[in-house]
C-alpha cells in the first residue's frame, strides 16, 4: 500500500509541472533584403544547418529583394528544398528576378498586400539562359504544388497565358494576383501576421542578424570591391618589384590577396583548389622571372593559371571577363606610371633593359667575350651579372648556382645571351 501511495504522489508531482501547450516553439527568422549573392547564400545555408542542428520547429525567410545572381539563388533554392527543417517564405516587399525563385521554394509562401513577385529576366537575355532558368522556376513551383506555367512566364516573355499575360511581357504579380493564381498561399501584412497564422507568438521567433564579419566579407566579395582589391594587390606587388628589398609594396600586396581570397572562401564561392591553382600560377611566374632565363612555358603557364583561378571566382562568365579586363588594364596603366616614376632608381636601372653606356653593350661586342674570364658581381641562379674588362654584363650560368665573387669563363655567346661556367680551383 505504501508503495502504491508513493508512486501516486510521484505521478502527481510530475503532472503538476507538465502544462500542455506551454512548450514554446523555436522559430528562426532570416531576412533576405539585399542583392542575391554568395554572401547571402552563405548566411542562409549556415543558419538552415544551425536550425536543423538545434531543433528549430521551422524557419521564416523574409524577402524584400530586387534580385541578383542566378547561381547563388539556385544554391539558396536547393538549400531550402533539401533542408530537414520546414522553411516558409514571406514576401514583405519585392521578390523580383532571382528572389522570386527563392520565394517559390518555401513550403508555404506568405505575401504582403503591398508586395509583388516575378520579373525574372535573365542576364544575358539569351535563349539558353532563359530556357535553363525557366525550367528551374517550373520545377520549383511544381515541387510546392504551384502553377509551373505561371512561374515560367516570370522568366520567359515569349509565353502567353490567356487572361493573365500577353507575349513579349514578363509576368510580375501583385499580392492579390499571386493569391488568386495560387502562387502565394496566404496573405500577411507583417511578421506578426505570419506568426498568428502559424499559431505562435512573436516571442517565439528568433531573428538572426548578420555579424559584422559577414557584412564585411559580403562587401569585399562583391565584384566591384573585389576588382579594387585585386588592382591594389597587383599594383603593390609591381611596386615591390621596382624597389629594392621587401617592404611596403610586398606587404600590402600579400595582405590584399589574402583578404580577397578569404572573403570568397568565407562566402562559399570557392574552395581551396582555386587558391592552390592561383599559388601555383604565381610560383611559375616567379620561377620564370628569377630562375629560368627568357620567357617561355613556365611564364605562360603561370599567367594562365592565375587568370583561370580568378575567372572561376566570379558568379558568371560576363562578370568574370569584365572584372579581369578592368583589373588587367588598370593595373597596366598604374604599372606604366610607376615605371616612369620609380624606374629611374638605381635598382631599376640594374634590372631593366634601358640603354646606357655603362650597363648595355651590343651583341656584336659581346661576341668578343667568348672564352674570356670574368667575375660574378651577383649570384647567378642561373641569371645574374658578371664583370668583364671592368664592365657590368648580364650572364647566365651553364646550369647550377654560382655564388657572388666567383671566377667564371664565358663558354657561349648567342645574340645577347652570355653563358658562363665556374672556374674550378684545379683550372
Amino acid at each position: 500500500m505504501k508503495r502504491k501511495i508513493l508512486i501516486f504522489l510521484l505521478f502527481l508531482l510530475v503532472f503538476s509541472f507538465y502544462k500542455p501547450g506551454t512548450v514554446e516553439a523555436e522559430v528562426m527568422h532570416l531576412q533576405l533584403d539585399g542583392e542575391i549573392n554568395n554572401a547571402e547564400f552563405a548566411f542562409i545555408d549556415r543558419n538552415l544547418i544551425e536550425a536543423e542542428t538545434n531543433g528549430y520547429d521551422f524557419v521564416i525567410i523574409e524577402i524584400n529583394s530586387l534580385g541578383g545572381y542566378v547561381d547563388p539563388a539556385l544554391k539558396i533554392r536547393d538549400s531550402i528544398l533539401e533542408s530537414e527543417v520546414e522553411v516558409i517564405t514571406f514576401v514583405s516587399g519585392r521578390a523580383w528576378s532571382a528572389a522570386a525563385l527563392i520565394a517559390l521554394a518555401g513550403e508555404e509562401l506568405y505575401i504582403s498586400p503591398s508586395a509583388s513577385i516575378g520579373a525574372a529576366e535573365t542576364r544575358p537575355n539569351e535563349e539558353k539562359y532563359i530556357s535553363a532558368l525557366r525550367t528551374e522556376f517550373a520545377a520549383t513551383a511544381e515541387s510546392r504544388n504551384k502553377n509551373p506555367q505561371i512561374a515560367e512566364a516570370m522568366v520567359d516573355a515569349s509565353l502567353e497565358i490567356e487572361g493573365i499575360i500577353e507575349t513579349d511581357r514578363l509576368l510580375t504579380l501583385t499580392a492579390a494576383e499571386a493569391l488568386e493564381y495560387q502562387i502565394a498561399d496566404y496573405s500577411a501584412s507583417s511578421l506578426a501576421d505570419v506568426a498568428a497564422a502559424r499559431d505562435i507568438s512573436l516571442n517565439q521567433i528568433v531573428t538572426i542578424e548578420k555579424s559584422n564579419l559577414e557584412k564585411i566579407m559580403g562587401i569585399i566579395s562583391s565584384p566591384y570591391i573585389s576588382s579594387l582589391v585585386l588592382i591594389i594587390a597587383f599594383s603593390a606587388l609591381i611596386f615591390e618589384a621596382l624597389t629594392p628589398g621587401f617592404a611596403l609594396g610586398g606587404t600590402v600586396g600579400i595582405i590584399a590577396l589574402s583578404i580577397f581570397f578569404a572573403s570568397h572562401i568565407f562566402t562559399g564561392a570557392i574552395g581551396t583548389g582555386i587558391v592552390v591553382l592561383f599559388i601555383v600560377g604565381v610560383i611559375l611566374i616567379l620561377a620564370e622571372v628569377f630562375v629560368i632565363p627568357g620567357f617561355g612555358i613556365a611564364g605562360v603557364s603561370g599567367i594562365t593559371a592565375v587568370l583561370v583561378s580568378l575567372f572561376f571566382i566570379f558568379p558568371n562568365t560576363s562578370i568574370a571577363i569584365n572584372v579581369l579586363l578592368a583589373v588587367v588594364l588598370i593595373t597596366l596603366m598604374i604599372a606604366v606610371f610607376m615605371i616612369k616614376k620609380v624606374g629611374s632608381s638605381r635598382f631599376w636601372r640594374r634590372i631593366s633593359l634601358e640603354s646606357n653606356s655603362k650597363n648595355y653593350f651590343s651583341s656584336a661586342s659581346k661576341k668578343d667575350y667568348l672564352n674570356r674570364e670574368a667575375e660574378t658581381m651577383s649570384k647567378l641562379r642561373p641569371a645574374g651579372t658578371i664583370r668583364i674588362d671592368g664592365k657590368r654584363v648580364d650572364a647566365v650560368s651553364e646550369g647550377g648556382f654560382i655564388e657572388k665573387g666567383k671566377k667564371v669563363k664565358v663558354i657561349s655567346v648567342s645574340g645577347s645571351r652570355i653563358v658562363v661556367r665556374e672556374i674550378s680551383e684545379e683550372e
